[in-house]
């Protein structure tokens, strides 16, 4: 759900999960989700490279917070989508207060006679009712082929366990939702290696070459924790970045195969996404269940690459993939 211009956002109390987004220069909050280049912020695109970082390090779309054990909850406007579970969805999942709060500041959400204004959707009605269904998992992350993009393939989510549903037919009855949800918001906690995460998604101020999104840095390091095993990932637009560069593939089969390796790459790597998403990695005590599959598929290959007598990605020293990252990034920086 891409965050537009509706309310004015001083009018509206921020849940504290969302006070560390930054904000454009009108004050409308940048929400994780949305593509983040240099030179401006796209509020009605959502990031490919982006939602791959939120699928593996299991965090909000909006506040970019970790879910622990809060339901996830999906933006629909088909009641169909009530009757289906699993239910595949093409945006990642929210917490219930962070999506009542982008409730408020969308005007497709808002608003019945809003219309739409990305180039495949432009000047469609939005359904009368709007629906925000809480499911208690996110059951598999999977690139497909986009709904509305022709030709291309997008992460999509697929979500069970349908619990609880809000239905949203105007302003008023989002802004009634979205006050009972401020007052039962449970505090925030996050430990260190949570808190250094989120802080470089949402406030992420490193410049990439040529306008790109610079969750592409964050992106790059989930790919390297797991996402390079999820499936039909390689077909997603964008994502040929990760695909073309050797050291992101070998440290993700590295680091599956030989899980202590991640504390050393914590340590180790000069690239500080790298690092924090090692080191968040190292600390768990269990896996989010996505990345849990997305493991359970790297090591599967690993073991078949060995059985064949190919060259295994786990045979390459570690030192030899850093090199190459950290010859990659010089020559990025040479551009």
């Amino acid at each position: 759900m891409a965050v537009e211009t509706g309310r004015r956002p001083e009018s509206i109390p921020r849940p504290a999960r969302c006070a560390d987004l930054r904000s454009d220069e009108r004050g409308y909050p940048i929400i994780t989700t949305v593509s983040q280049p240099p030179d401006r912020v796209d509020f009605g695109s959502i990031s490919e490279r982006r939602k791959l970082a939120l699928a593996a390090f299991d965090l909000c779309a909006v506040c970019g917070h970790p879910f622990h054990d809060e339901l996830r909850w999906q933006v629909a406007f088909e009641e169909q989508v009530l009757d289906m579970d699993p239910a595949l969805h093409g945006e990642a999942p929210v917490h219930e207060v962070c999506g009542l709060y982008a409730a408020q500041i969308c005007p497709f959400v808002s608003s019945p006679h809003a219309r739409l204004g990305d180039q495949w959707r432009k000047g469609s009605r939005r359904p009368e009712k709007v629906l925000l269904a809480g499911y208690r998992r996110t059951g598999e992350v999977l690139g497909r082929a986009s709904g509305l993009q022709t030709g291309h393939a997008v992460l999509h989510f697929d979500m069970g366990g349908l619990d609880r549903v809000h239905v949203l037919r105007n302003a008023e009855e989002a802004r009634a939702a979205y006050e009972r949800a401020l007052t039962e918001e449970a505090p925030v906690v996050l430990d260190a290696q949570e808190r250094r995460l989120v802080d470089l998604l949402v406030n992420l101020t490193r410049q990439e070459p040529a306008g790109e999104d610079s969750g592409g840095v964050m992106a790059g390091a989930a790919w390297m924790v797991g996402g390079a095993f999820c499936p039909g990932v390689r077909d997603v637009m964008t994502m040929q970045h990760y695909v073309d560069g050797p050291a992101y593939d070998t440290i993700a089969a590295t680091v599956v195969a030989k899980p202590r390796m991640a504390a050393r790459l914590a340590v180790e790597s000069t690239d500080e996404a790298t690092a924090t998403a090692m080191d968040w990695l190292a600390t768990r005590r269990s896996l989010p269940p996505v990345l849990q599959r997305w493991h359970a598929e790297g090591r599967r290959r690993v073991r078949t690459d060995r059985r064949s007598s190919r060259p295994s990605d786990t045979a390459v020293d570690i030192r030899k993939a850093r090199r190459k990252s950290q010859a990659a990034a010089r020559k990025k920086n040479r551009r």
